[in-house]
């Protein structure tokens, strides 16, 4: 059986031995760790049962800031980070008179595809980042974004609308490729509850999800959705959606065996692995067993993915790192 297939089976809630897992690191992780176990080729050899590529494109400026493909600056230097924060807002009124959305960079797209094509053997995940409510807010700014949702819905709409159209572009473009799943990125939530709130999630985001999925859908791919933080109200809106596998799962704020029971039958956790209050401050031995128990219970009858429940970022040491990795390898 190889990585991929263990996956598709612990997609179709089968029970799969060993578990399917992913190493997710930071590129700052990723190459402290190449540089102190002295591979270069450290992630492709961790044995990780699923290759991603992300759709998003940078633009170097100058001072650690760089453009994305919707023209939004982000800062590198002001967070340690994959991405930073957005230097300034494109939308500055509620209004998209004076904005021209993007075209999906169809070349690029399409060599990203043939990289994960070309990795048979692995599950193949084409990341859309920043996919709904965090590309609307990165253009206007979350409070005002916010506070759009209850004074101006038009423009709300009308921004949803175009970014999904993007979206599905791209997956136009993806679904000519024989790649497994459409990942969606997209944070809703805080330690405790929605950004936004249930209503405003359902006004708001609920209508393009669906449009999203089915287009995927439709074409023969998975869905599986990021979103880091509490987002228990959604979950029956997931699943009656027909969302595949459900990203980060941080155990800080569900409680993993009542949503085992409850929606583990129709959605694939991805994650678990804590990196808020696990991976950076216990020791390895803790790590191991946490990696072991966290399986445990997720992994019955399949429908688990063992992974941190966000890329490592810097604060994670390099033993608890490799202890992680052990633990996924030593099932």
């Amino acid at each position: 059986m190889t990585r991929r297939e263990a996956v598709k089976k612990a997609l179709r809630h089968e029970d799969v031995r060993p578990v399917p897992y992913f190493l997710d690191m930071t590129g700052e992780v990723h190459r402290r760790m190449v540089r102190e176990t002295g591979d270069p080729l450290f992630f492709e050899h961790s044995g990780s049962y699923l290759a991603q590529e992300r759709n998003e494109s940078f633009t170097p400026l100058q001072d650690g800031r760089f453009r994305d493909m919707f023209g939004v600056v982000w800062d590198h230097g002001r967070q340690e980070g994959d991405f930073g924060v957005v230097r300034e807002y494109l939308l500055t009124e509620p209004s998209l008179a004076d904005y021209a959305f993007p075209e999906p960079d169809e070349a690029l797209i399409r060599g990203k595809c043939e990289r994960l094509a070309a990795q048979k053997e692995l599950y193949s995940m084409y990341i859309i980042g920043f996919s709904l409510f965090e590309r609307a807010w990165t253009l206007r700014s979350m409070p005002d974004l916010l506070c759009d949702m209850v004074l101006n819905p038009a423009f709300v709409d009308g921004l949803m609308e175009n970014i999904t159209a993007y979206n599905l572009k791209v997956v136009d473009i993806v679904s000519q490729y024989p790649i497994d799943c459409v990942f969606f990125g997209d944070d809703w939530g805080q330690q405790k509850g929605l950004i936004m709130g249930y209503p405003f999630w359902q006004r708001f985001i609920r209508p393009w999800l669906k449009r999203q999925y089915d287009h995927v859908k439709a074409r023969g791919m998975d869905v599986a959705q990021h979103s880091c933080g509490d987002c228990s109200e959604v979950f029956p809106d997931l699943v009656s959606l027909g969302l595949d596998i459900y990203n980060t799962f941080q155990p800080e704020v569900y409680d993993i065996r009542k949503f085992k029971a409850l929606y583990g039958k129709h959605i694939t956790f991805f994650g678990g692995i804590s990196t808020q209050t696990l991976l950076p401050f216990k020791n390895p031995e803790e790590v191991r067993q946490a990696v072991r128990d966290i399986t445990a219970i997720l992994s019955r009858d399949g429908g688990y993915i063992i992974a941190p429940t966000h890329a490592m970022p810097h604060d994670i040491p390099t033993e608890n790192v490799l202890a992680f990795l052990e633990a996924c390898r030593n099932q």
